[in-house]
């Protein structure tokens, strides 16, 4: 008994190597989709989608213009994500995307907001290598912004009367 204990402790698994089958049995990067993003000729709405068909009908029929991949999100739900749920308002001409359930009933109750389901799955907590998916408004544009780069937020803010409204959530690079 005395040498299987001395064993053990002789040659315990690393903790790196705990930690590595740890993450990849919570982080999905191969089960991760691209969001991608567009922008309206009138200036108007920021558009955001998993769905490539729909991004094509988007130009095609509606006047945005791509604006490529913002992130890596999930199309189904995974370890420590949460739903990023997609509204559109016709009056204020608006894609509103939020994680919070109290923001998304308002906007439909009160807003004038349509809820349209989830668009994504994005983690709640910045975990498996994620970046900030930062949220900016502008009041006189009547625009949701998104981005992961805070010097693009930056810009918005300081250069198109945008208003950072802080993190959303997190979502994976396009290069993880």
């Amino acid at each position: 008994m005395k040498s299987l204990l001395s064993q053990s402790a002789a040659s315990p698994v690393p903790a790196h190597d705990v930690l590595e089958t740890r993450a990849a049995d919570v982080c999905h990067p191969d089960e991760a989709v691209a969001l991608l993003r567009a922008y309206t000729d009138s200036g108007s709405d920021h558009f955001y989608t998993t769905s490539a068909a729909e991004m094509e009908n988007a130009i095609t029929d509606d006047g945005f213009h791509s604006e490529g991949i913002i992130g890596l999100v999930f199309p189904d739900q995974v370890e420590f994500s949460t739903p990023l749920y997609r509204l559109y308002s016709v009056h204020a001409v608006d894609h509103f995307y939020t994680t919070s359930l109290s923001e998304r009933d308002v906007a439909a109750a009160q807003l004038g907001y349509v809820y349209e389901g989830v668009a994504a799955y994005i983690y709640s907590s910045q975990v498996c290598g994620s970046v900030p998916l930062l949220r900016g408004y502008s009041p006189s544009g009547t625009d949701h912004f998104y981005t992961t780069s805070a010097a693009e937020m930056e810009n918005a803010v300081a250069n198109n009367g945008y208003v950072s409204e802080g993190i959303i959530g997190y979502v994976l690079t396009a290069s993880t």
